[in-house]
């Protein structure tokens, strides 16, 4: 006699084979959306060796800042990208060997139960005990600053955990430290780079009550250039100083907070004592080289 199975099985068995069905042909999709021979280069989150390029598209889509991913198939290895090809496209390459594909192409429920979460964009879903998940610190961020340039990036530079960039700065900033940064485990960056404008001196800007130049307001009896060098020599050694409103002024080692720079016609007050020097005027101040 054929045994019949109780409706709620069959219908369960349907289910269950529907399902199969259904990611078989979702994945056929996934791989036909996959660019063959190309590499997306330098905008690295983190790098594995020795995965399957499933598992690379998995860390992929636990990983909250991830767009894409390039695996080399000889070797098994794996990047994880916070770019795309469309973001920026000069870096998208032809590569023998590798395969490019993009976060949108797969289907998230792939990480199982840990496909919905609540990670921060630096952060990444970590499967736990008992099917529960946890967001873990993923990487530090792209390097952002007024004067900050990803142009000196080189090939396995990255942004995550434990990884190194090369960071330069843009054309018209001079460069003070060294342009290595090292990404902590706490997500911040370790670094001492400083990209600070390129200004015309003497030159006349314009100033806030954060100041401009660090160390004054200094009020002088006699102001002028010779005067407001001087003053500031027997303080320190400082690279440029200022001079604002007649009487007052400024030491510092650097022109900070990239100040506008305006014409210098705007900083016309007489010096104090001195009428044939300009001491700059409401909030501008007139700067020199030391």
């Amino acid at each position: 006699m054929k045994k019949i199975l109780p409706c709620f099985l069959c219908l369960s068995c349907v289910t269950m084979n529907l399902m199969v069905l259904q990611s078989a042909a979702d994945l056929k999709r996934c791989y036909s959306l996959l660019q063959r021979g190309y590499r997306l280069e330098k905008r690295l989150i983190t790098n594995l060796g020795g995965i399957s390029f499933l598992d690379c598209v998995e860390e992929c889509l636990r990983t909250t800042r991830c767009l894409s991913v390039n695996y080399f198939q000889p070797a098994q290895f794996c990047e994880v990208n916070f770019e795309s090809k469309d973001s920026v496209p000069k870096l998208f390459l032809t590569k023998t060997g590798w395969f490019y594909s993009e976060r949108i192409d797969w289907d998230k429920d792939m990480t199982g139960p840990c496909s919905r979460s609540n990670c921060l964009v630096n952060e990444k879903i970590v499967p736990t005990s008992l099917g529960q998940c946890t967001c873990k610190v993923s990487d530090c961020g792209i390097p952002v600053n007024e004067g900050y340039s990803l142009e000196t990036v080189q090939d396995g530079d990255g942004i995550g955990i434990s990884k190194k960039m090369h960071v330069t700065c843009l054309e018209g900033f001079e460069k003070q430290g060294s342009g290595l940064f090292t990404c902590q485990s706490d997500g911040f960056w370790k670094a001492d780079l400083q990209c600070i404008v390129e200004y015309k001196l003497p030159g006349c800007f314009e100033d806030s009550r954060k100041r401009v130049l660090e160390s004054g307001p200094y009020f002088l009896q006699t102001n002028g250039r010779s005067q407001c060098a001087s003053h500031c020599a027997t303080l320190g050694s400082y690279r440029y100083f200022g001079l604002e409103v007649d009487d007052e002024c400024f030491c510092g080692n650097d022109i900070r907070y990239n100040p506008k720079q305006v014409a210098t016609t705007e900083c016309d007050f007489p010096c104090r004592r001195n009428s044939e020097e300009m001491c700059g005027g409401n909030w501008k101040i007139l700067i020199f080289s030391s």
